[in-house]
């Protein structure tokens, strides 16, 4: 064997499992960033959509004070003409 050949085994030896255990280390991490990603994106889904029944909510309210307030309108002025006929 040649002294390049027997660094070159050397290195394989050496890096070979240093490099499977890096690639398994990395594929863990990548696992975990995947889930964190999914629960994440669940998360502002359900905020998202809390958001939105809020907002259904708020406008169902600002409607029926609005049709109240419409209502209270006319009756003043149904009222009104009552009392001008009498």
């Amino acid at each position: 064997m040649s002294a390049v050949e027997d660094v070159r085994n050397a290195l394989q030896d050496f890096l070979t499992p240093e490099l499977r255990e890096l690639k398994a280390r990395l594929d863990a991490v990548e696992r975990q960033v995947q889930k964190l990603d999914g629960a994440m994106q669940d998360q502002f889904q359900q905020a998202e959509r809390r958001a939105q029944q809020r907002h259904e909510d708020t406008m169902f309210v600002l409607r029926q004070g609005l049709e109240v307030r419409s209502l209270a309108e006319r009756l003043a002025a149904v009222e009104e003409k009552l009392r001008a006929t009498h």
